[in-house]
């Protein structure tokens, strides 16, 4: 099963993940990704550009999952 990385990015840094999550496959990966950016949401609610970046075992990028899309108020659709 391959394992991928869930890096944080602020814009400027990138805080690694070095355990990283043996899961199914990619799409298994951006699920795991839209439910860790969904907790975390509201803890970061003043931070400026974070992304959760998904990473595979050679460290090359797979996916970014942006924290905030457009506003930031409210939650409604």
């Amino acid at each position: 099963m391959p394992r991928f990385y869930f890096n944080i990015r602020d814009g400027y840094d990138l805080d690694e993940d070095d355990e990283g999550i043996e899961l199914p496959d990619l799409d298994a990966a951006r699920a795991e990704a839209l439910a860790t950016v969904e907790e975390l949401r509201d803890q970061l609610s003043d931070a400026g550009n974070i992304e959760l970046e998904i990473a595979d075992e050679s460290g090359r990028r797979l996916l970014t999952v942006p924290f905030f899309r457009g506003q930031r108020s409210g939650r409604g659709r």
